[in-house]
């Protein structure tokens, strides 16, 4: 088992962290770096959990948010274009693993100016991601409901996620990063959460298709699954066709990290993402998910139709694949 998305600071506590590791029983993880309260670095706490743990830890590193604020008329391109190429070989020098992009969560972008991703700016650092065969963990857009204000959930507009017309729209992220991909296909990149196109398995199928070195992973959100069990035998087709593109991961750490105050890791919490991902998975057939308190909460019981996938997919899925992308 290798949980190639969990969140890390050393607020959240290398006790807790370890103590997960054990109960999960995992060979290894990947830690995804995001600045804490969306400002504080935290590669050097993933550093010290590395220097400390008992299993291989990989670290991937994320870009300074210092830079885009070169992103103005009068800094031009070349001075950004040059601050993004310092920070990818600040993070390799570092000892990462790969590098981790948050630049393409809408509230992300708006709040720091981030360049459109297709823009002259960044052709430096994708030509440098693709020549040099750099693994990417690149968020893109959020669940579509985000822009929906007579569907969006209550704690969504609390935590400052619902998109009106001030935010970039989620078919223009996408259009920005296929451009990108049709630029650079050797790209090595990975957009976790199933690239928020759980409902559209088609298109999705169509984006790994056209790319080969393109991942997703099962990171929750939780509509994900929700989504996915609507769709039963297509989407047991889809885990079963495209079985050495999709990554395990459980975003373990992120409601930590996005406060700015000091949280410990929530362990009950972990448990469920845990459960939740692994339930849909490896359970054939229907099972009934009910509201835990933790991480299933605040939705009604629903009865799910997991995907009962075989050993030699489970395989991949929770070791495998994350190997071969980091190789």
């Amino acid at each position: 088992m290798i949980d190639a998305h969990i969140h890390y600071a050393a607020s959240v506590g290398q006790d807790r962290l370890n103590t997960l590791i054990h109960e999960a029983h995992l060979e290894a993880l990947a830690l995804q770096c995001i600045p804490k309260g969306g400002t504080l670095p935290v590669e050097e706490d993933a550093f010290a959990f590395q220097a400390q743990c008992s299993v291989p830890v990989y670290i991937f590193g994320g870009l300074d948010r210092s830079v885009y604020d070169t992103a103005s008329a009068r800094s031009g391109i070349s001075s950004l274009s040059e601050k993004l190429d310092s920070e990818v070989t600040r993070l390799m020098n570092m000892g990462c693993t790969g590098i981790k992009m948050l630049e393409g969560k809408p509230d992300v972008r708006k709040n720091f100016c981030v360049p459109d991703f297709d823009s002259p700016i960044w052709e430096a650092y994708w030509a440098r991601l693709e020549t040099e065969q750099i693994p990417v963990y690149m968020h893109v857009n959020d669940p579509e409901e985000f822009w929906d204000a007579e569907h969006v959930a209550d704690y969504v507009k609390k935590a400052g996620w619902f998109y009106d017309e001030t935010f970039i729209g989620n078919e223009e992220q996408y259009r920005q990063i296929l451009c990108v991909l049709h630029r650079h296909p050797r790209l090595r990149i990975l957009f976790p959460h199933f690239f928020f196109l759980s409902k559209q398995l088609e298109r999705l199928a169509c984006i790994l298709d056209a790319f080969p070195e393109v991942r997703i992973d099962v990171t929750p959100g939780i509509e994900l699954y929700y989504n996915l069990s609507a769709q039963g035998a297509k989407a047991r087709e889809f885990f079963l066709t495209y079985k050495e593109r999709i990554l395990y991961g459980t975003d373990i750490g992120a409601r930590a990290l996005i406060r700015s105050e000091n949280v410990p890791l929530d362990l009950d919490e972990c448990r469920s993402r845990i459960k939740l991902i692994r339930g849909y998975l490896e359970t054939d057939g229907g099972y009934l998910l009910e509201s835990d308190g933790h991480y299933v909460a605040e939705r009604q019981p629903a009865v799910m139709h997991g995907l009962g996938l075989p050993q030699p997919v489970l395989d991949n899925i929770y070791s495998r694949n994350f190997l071969n992308f980091i190789k």
